[in-house]
C-alpha cells in the first residue's frame, strides 16, 4: 500500500484550482487520444506500405523470371533461324536437277539407262550412320 507523506501543504478548494485540475485532466485525455490516433494511422499506413512493398517485390521477381525466359527464347530463336537457313539452302540445292539426280544415285541407288550401280560395304555403313544421325536429330 501506498503511504501518504504528511505534508504541511494544504490543498485549496476553490473554483480556480478545480478548473486547473479539470483542464490538466482534459489535456491528458487529449494527448492519449492523439497518441492512439497516431498509432492507428501509423499501423494502417504500415499495412498499406507493406502491401505495396510485397507487390513490388513479386513484380520484380516476375520481371527477372521473364527476362530469363526472354534470353532463352532469343537463343532458341537463333538456333531455329540457323536451322531454317540450312533448310532453305537445302531447298535451293534440291531445285537443281543435277543435284537431285546425284542424291538419288547415291542414297537410293537409282541409275540411268545402261548404267550399273555397285554397292560397297563402306557405302552401306556410311548411309546407316547418316540415317541414325538424322533420326536422332529429329
Amino acid at each position: 500500500m501506498k503511504e501518504e507523506n504528511p505534508t504541511n501543504v494544504s490543498k485549496l478548494n476553490n473554483e480556480y484550482t478545480h478548473n486547473k485540475t479539470f483542464e490538466s485532466l482534459r489535456k491528458r485525455k487529449q494527448k492519449r487520444h492523439m497518441r492512439r490516433r497516431i498509432v492507428g494511422i501509423l499501423f494502417v499506413g504500415g499495412f498499406f506500405v507493406s502491401g505495396f512493398a510485397i507487390n513490388i517485390w513479386t513484380n520484380t521477381q516476375t520481371i527477372s523470371q521473364m527476362e530469363e525466359e526472354k534470353t532463352e527464347a532469343r537463343t532458341e530463336l537463333k538456333l531455329v533461324e540457323k536451322e531454317q537457313a540450312e533448310l532453305n539452302g537445302q531447298i535451293k540445292k534440291l531445285e537443281n536437277e543435277d543435284y537431285v539426280a546425284k542424291v538419288a544415285r547415291s542414297q537410293y541407288y537409282l541409275s540411268e539407262e545402261n548404267e550399273i550401280v555397285f554397292s560397297l560395304p563402306e557405302d552401306n555403313e556410311a548411309n546407316e550412320i547418316e540415317k541414325t544421325d538424322d533420326s536422332e536429330n529429329k
